[in-house]
Formats: C-alpha cells, sequence, structure tokens
C-alpha cells in the first residue's frame, strides 16, 4: 500500500471512528480513579503506556501530561482559529518537552500558548512506541470499511473491532476523540471540522 493510500485510509478510519465514539455515551467502563503514589522520574514522551503506568504517570486511565495538554487547550484553544493546524515555537516545545521529561512541574497557563501545546500534544501520539490503534487492528478495522455499503453495518462492525483494544488504549482513545469532538463544535471559529481533525490525527491514531 503506498504511503498517500495509507494516509487517506488513516483519514476514513479516523472519521469514522471519531463519529462513533462521539455518538456513544460509554463505549468502555469509566477509568477508575486511584491514589497514586509520587511519580517516578522518567521521560514522558517517546515511551509506552504500560511505561508511564508503571511510573506512576497516569491519572484515571490517562497519561497526566496528555490531561494537562487536553485541558489546557480545552479552556483556551477551543476558539483558536487554525487549532493543530498551525505550527507551535520549535524552541518552546523543546524546553516544555524537556522540562516534562526531567519530571519538573509544567504550568501551561504561564509557560504555553495554543499552537505550541497543540503541536506537543500531536507530537505525544506521534512518539508512542506502539500507536493507540496497533496495526492489526488497523487492518482488521480498514476491512470493515472495505465494500460494505450499509453504514449500520460498518459502524457496528467498527464498534466491535474496537473493543479488540486493550482497556488503556480504549480508555485514551476515547478521552482524545470526545475532546475532538468539543473541537469540531467550534468549527465556525476555529475551523476545524471532523474532516480536517480526521486528517490530522489519522496518521497518530494509525501510525
Amino acid at each position: 500500500m503506498g504511503a498517500s493510500a495509507s494516509v487517506s485510509l488513516c483519514v476514513s478510519l479516523t472519521f469514522s471512528l471519531m463519529k462513533i465514539l462521539r455518538s456513544t455515551a460509554k463505549v468502555s467502563p469509566e477509568p477508575a480513579c486511584t491514589l497514586i503514589s509520587e511519580p517516578v522520574h522518567s521521560c514522558v514522551f517517546g515511551v509506552g503506556l504500560e511505561t508511564l503506568k508503571e511510573d506512576g504517570q497516569m491519572v484515571c486511565g490517562i497519561p497526566a501530561v496528555l490531561k494537562d495538554m487536553v485541558e489546557y487547550l480545552n479552556d483556551n484553544g477551543l476558539q483558536h482559529r487554525g487549532l493543530f493546524r498551525l505550527c507551535g515555537s520549535v524552541v518552546r516545545m523543546r524546553t516544555l518537552r524537556q522540562r516534562w521529561d526531567r519530571g519538573e512541574s509544567v504550568d501551561l497557563q504561564n509557560d504555553g500558548d495554543v499552537p505550541t501545546v497543540a503541536s506537543l500534544l500531536k507530537l505525544f501520539f506521534r512518539e508512542l512506541p506502539v500507536p493507540i490503534v496497533p496495526e492489526p487492528l488497523r487492518r482488521q478495522l480498514i476491512h470493515s470499511l472495505d465494500g460494505n455499503a450499509d453504514v449500520s453495518l460498518t459502524n457496528q462492525s467498527l464498534k466491535e473491532y474496537l473493543h479488540n483494544l486493550t482497556a488503556d488504549n480504549l480508555v485514551i482513545l476515547s478521552y482524545l476523540i470526545n475532546f475532538l469532538s468539543r473541537v469540531a463544535t467550534h468549527n465556525q471559529s476555529n475551523h476545524m471540522p471532523i474532516e480536517n481533525l480526521a486528517t490530522i490525527f489519522g496518521p497518530c491514531i494509525f501510525q
């Protein structure tokens, strides 16, 4: 499969999954919030989800760094024109990433800006050693889209395949797509409808 065809499939899948997860009240058990010990000093970018969990870097099943970025963008970026399309400051991205990876406290309200945090959020997913939707399941999802004109049957098939994800991955995927759906509801101001978001996040979710 050529690179352009692969990207197109990623976009199509992301678009379908966003519509499904947005309309589904609960696609997995609610993440259990438990008290965690002080995080062990460790990188948070470019490491696996299991490592983040072992290092105490998860909050209610969501990587703490991802939660911080989503909450910042939810408070400050929903109306931002071109959210996720505009590139952030490379210098500021490097600085914030290094601080997180050194285990320092990062106050995005004072130290961040919308384009930089949005770029770091995409980077977090791109640098996962194993994508949120790994390759075997990606192929199954693609197969469910091929040659099936019945939208309801396609959606049902996608939902069933989604539950082949690990519980951790499904919780994080649902968290991301619920956030992106909120972004899309402000598309008149941010110019980022679901189709645009799917184009950007497809390659991040399905590497």
